[in-house]
């Protein structure tokens, strides 16, 4: 079942690796995250939709083209496409060096819902913790605000919670990411690093990943 969208805009990642960010209501950006972008390689050539094209979740929404692979981009939610990006025709490029920005994919009109899957993970930037950064306290309340509060030893753990359960924190210092993880360790959260370089995002959960789990 799907939960409105008001008050929900901001960024999404899916486990199939793409990123969903809702600019409006009823309106959101499709493109893949550095991971992807460093499981493909460099990309050659993007294989995009045409305005008007209807697609449910996870349908197959683009295809992208890299010296040595193929990747296949999901849809996030179900929609129509409003407008592909139409840099990536002349620079397939730009989703190599800058897949969460320049190298956005499709635009896509739906239906203001936000799936559950994607309700339970949500992106924050370095420019909304950076005052935060070294205060420890403050980091830790930020986590709560958006998380929850602390995890209890021995506590029952909900996987059905509709709730925020993870957070993916980009473009974070070696230091901030330790800063990040002590807060997320103060309320018993658990965390994990993916990537390199400037690349390398950090992700607190409530929860530790499940391979069972087997959200909608």
């Amino acid at each position: 079942r799907d939960l409105p969208s008001l008050g929900l805009r901001g960024r999404y990642f899916t486990k199939t690796h793409e990123w969903f960010e809702v600019e409006d209501d009823g309106v959101g950006t499709v493109g893949i995250t550095q991971v992807a972008q460093r499981a493909l390689g460099e990309v050659v050539f993007c294989r995009l939709p045409r305005e008007g094209e209807r697609f449910k979740v996870m349908d197959t929404i683009a295809t992208l083209e890299a010296l040595k692979t193929v990747g296949e981009v999901k849809c996030p939610v179900q929609g129509e496409v409003l407008e592909v990006n139409p840099r990536l025709q002349r620079e397939p490029v730009l989703v190599t060096h800058s897949p969460l920005t320049d190298g956005w994919l499709v635009r896509v009109a739906f239906d203001g819902r936000i799936p559950r899957y994607l309700q339970r993970s949500g992106a924050v930037a370095r420019a909304e913790v950076e005052s935060l950064l070294a205060d420890l306290p403050g980091l830790t309340r930020f986590l709560e605000s958006k998380l929850g509060g602390p995890i209890q030893e021995n506590g029952p753990l909900d996987p059905t919670d509709a709730g925020l359960q993870e957070l993916t924190f980009d473009g974070l210092r070696t230091v901030e990411r330790l800063y990040v993880h002590k807060a997320a360790e103060e309320l018993g959260f658990y965390t994990a690093s993916h990537g390199s370089g400037a690349g390398r995002q950090l992700v607190v959960r409530r929860q530790p990943r499940s391979n069972s789990s087997t959200d909608e």
